[in-house]
């Protein structure tokens, strides 16, 4: 009996762990962007993520609708100095999704 509760709680454990890496869906943080962690996101960086997302989203076989009007690199980078300070992309990322709210009310 305590193995299969044992067994039956490590499998929970794993299918959440696997659920809680899925980077196919919703907005990506800036943590993920970041990737030598020096508190900026390059041009590089970003287009290095955003590629593998792209990536891992086709593998997935999920439909990439709207993928063309995905906000590029100089959308975030308002003071147009070559990096996005966490700032700016949480100001981007928060404009973003009020736009979608008003497109989506249009229809």
């Amino acid at each position: 009996m305590k193995k299969t509760v044992l067994l039956l709680a490590m499998v929970s454990l794993f299918s959440f762990g696997l659920h809680a890496v899925d980077t196919t869906r919703g907005p990506i943080g800036f943590e993920a962007y970041d990737k030598n962690k020096d508190g900026f996101i390059t041009q590089e960086e970003f287009e290095s993520v955003k590629t593998e997302r792209m990536s891992a989203k086709a593998e997935a076989g999920m439909p990439m609708r709207n993928a063309a009007n995905s906000p590029d690199f100089t959308y975030f980078d308002t003071n147009k100095d070559g990096k996005i300070t966490k700032e700016e992309y949480q100001k981007g990322q928060l404009e973003r999704m009020q736009e979608n709210r008003q497109n989506r009310g249009m229809k």
